[in-house]
């Protein structure tokens, strides 16, 4: 996938965002794993995902496939000078759900292609291009209840 992260600000800076996890560690992109910032005396230029900008005040930038499924923060930074650094000022900040292999909104899921396995009863709903399945849900059917459960 690609372009996964927008910001908007104004055109003709330099931005980049930093994805952190519920526990609110931070994604080292080199050793690709999250860590509490400033592990092993790291910065800002050690967790920076570039972003580009794209005119008109929208920055895009790539998430990385690497980071497991779940629920992230994405931060964005306004860099002051050559470099990422601590002292930079965050300017925006949004939430991002990754499926591990793009980023599930509510447009693909009412939108896209949703099939049901009539054995099993779990649902699949399936990214944009028809193939690539984003979300697996199997309702549980009680006596006075469905219970669904996402995977």
């Amino acid at each position: 996938m690609a372009n996964e992260i927008h910001a908007d600000y104004e055109s003709g800076n330099t931005l980049y965002a930093v994805a952190r996890d519920g526990a609110a560690k931070v994604w080292y992109v080199t050793g690709q794993v999250f860590e509490d910032w400033g592990t092993g005396s790291r910065d800002a230029d050690d967790y920076d995902i570039a972003l580009a900008d794209k005119g008109g005040g929208r920055y895009v930038g790539d998430f990385d496939s690497s980071i497991p499924a779940g629920r992230y923060t994405m931060q964005i930074f306004l860099q002051a000078g050559a470099n990422p650094a601590d002292t930079d000022s965050l300017v925006g900040a949004s939430q991002l759900i990754w499926t591990g292999s793009g980023v599930l909104t509510v447009d693909k899921i009412l939108a896209n292609k949703a099939v049901q396995n009539k054995v099993t009863g779990a649902i699949s709903y399936y990214d944009d291009d028809g193939a690539t399945i984003i979300l697996t849900h199997t309702p549980d059917d009680g006596a006075s209840s469905i219970t669904r459960t996402p995977s």
